[in-house]
């Protein structure tokens, strides 16, 4: 029954209240997956063109670079001359900020979010509704790829919307959206060995086709499993996220849980980038929504190798991201997948993973949860440069900021009383440079306790 009141009501209702076309978009893109390699070129060349004349005329940081550049719109006439454009960093989206926000955009419908904060301090995003269809769209034709109907029941393992407040409104609307889109959600910074036993009970009870969440949250239920000897779950595809899914983290999901694993792609700023289907060759690029390029240390293309993996938003027209390096680095694959979808592969995705800290009352937490809580103190990017969480005791933590300014004694202290509830001990520092790893990679959660 619910699988047909998601079908019926669920989702219309959400494209209609959120003001998305999710549903047409999805339809679009069931085509598009089969269209030749010329009609797909043209259509996001197409999109090409119009986001970068929109950005030249209505986005600020975009207006000043390509005055500075003396490039027009009309200079780009193919989709390799995105690379006139210069590659937009980090540290530019920081330092810009709202810049990068459209002055003539209309906000009514526009969300605001965050990155996930994976390389350090997150950064600050705005999404439209256009964007965030074919965002949903592509998530969603993913789940033809895994022989799953998006109205199919799902369970969710992730992290709670809000860290450090949960209002009782909140909890409602979560739980009618939930209901009406078949779907249980259960808040993974909330897992331990005695709250376990309870979300093992209640995923079996709904027996979701599709379970997915964080790669720890999954790999901690396994173990779970595994320990109890109970292999009743009976999933049809679990799909991970948030930490880089690497092969033997792959090779023990399958065998707990007698089912595949489909990994996926995308960041903060540019979501749903690439998603791999049933024939694991690696990750179909998004192209009708995203452009990929994997360049080496000159800029230049690479095939076959690890490179610097650049993204551009085709769909962002309220805060575009072109040409975006988000830190990761990818192999585009020489491979044509057998599968028949035209999207080409990224193949070995070197996201950055992250270790788990531990809370005072044994609940298991990765970076996310801390990134959420500057968020909601609205301890943003302006104020500091990057911050890491340091635990060498179950329950303690050091949290150190790099900055060259302290915060503010308010600002500290109710970062002290936030951290507080979930730690037994908080001690903050101040720092001129937290130093990265003899790789060169930063890790802005350090423990020395055994994973």
């Amino acid at each position: 029954m619910r699988k047909y009141i998601a079908r019926g009501i669920g989702y219309p209702l959400q494209d209609f209240v959120r003001r998305t076309t999710i549903l047409k978009t999805l339809n679009l893109l069931r085509e598009s997956q089969f269209w030749d390699k010329n009609k797909l070129y043209d259509y996001r060349l197409m999109k090409l063109k119009n986001l970068i004349d929109y950005a030249f005329f209505n986005v600020p940081y975009y207006q000043n670079l390509f005055n500075s550049i003396k490039l027009k719109p009309n200079d780009i006439q193919t989709i390799s001359d995105i690379k006139k454009i210069p590659i937009l960093t980090k540290d530019v989206v920081r330092r810009e900020n709202l810049n990068l926000v459209s002055k003539n955009y209309n906000m009514r419908y526009v969300l605001k979010g965050k990155t996930g904060g994976t390389t350090g301090t997150p950064i600050i995003t705005f999404s439209d509704p256009f964007s965030r269809s074919f965002t949903w769209a592509s998530y969603y034709r993913w789940y033809d790829w895994m022989g799953i109907s998006m109205y199919d029941k799902t369970a969710t393992l992730w992290g709670s919307k809000t860290v450090l407040t949960n209002s009782l409104k909140g909890r409602t609307k979560d739980l009618i959206i939930n209901f009406l889109q078949n779907n249980i959600e259960i808040n993974s910074f909330e897992m331990n060995e005695r709250t376990l036993p309870g979300i093992y009970q209640r995923i079996n009870n709904f027996q979701p086709v599709l379970l997915k969440g964080y790669l720890s949250s999954l790999l901690y239920l396994g173990k779970y499993l595994e320990f109890v000897g109970d292999h009743s779950i009976r999933a049809k595809g679990l799909s991970t996220t948030t930490e880089t899914l690497l092969p033997h983290n792959r090779h023990y999901l399958e065998k707990i849980f007698n089912c595949p694993v489909y990994d996926q792609y995308g960041c903060g700023e540019v979501s749903s980038i690439a998603f791999e289907c049933s024939k694991h060759n690696g990750l179909h690029i998004n192209q009708e929504h995203v452009i990929v390029e994997i360049l080496d240390e000159d800029g230049s293309d690479l095939v076959g190798q690890t490179g610097r993996l650049i993204a551009t938003d085709l769909d962002d027209y309220v805060m575009p991201f072109i040409r975006y390096e988000n830190g990761d680095s990818a192999i585009y694959s020489t491979i044509q997948c057998k599968c028949g979808i035209n999207q080409p592969l990224l193949t070995s995705i070197a996201g950055r993973t992250s270790d788990i800290i531990i809370l005072a009352n044994g609940n298991r937490v990765h970076g996310v949860f801390f990134t959420d809580i500057l968020y909601e103190l609205n301890i943003l990017s302006d104020k500091i440069q990057k911050f890491q969480v340091y635990q060498d005791i179950p329950g303690n933590i050091e949290f150190r900021f790099e900055s060259t300014v302290q915060l503010e004694s308010g600002l500290k202290t109710s970062l002290s009383k936030s951290l507080l509830k979930f730690f037994n001990n908080v001690n903050i520092i101040y720092v001129n440079r937290l130093q990265h790893e003899e790789n060169g990679k930063f890790r802005y959660i350090k423990t020395t306790i055994p994973q």
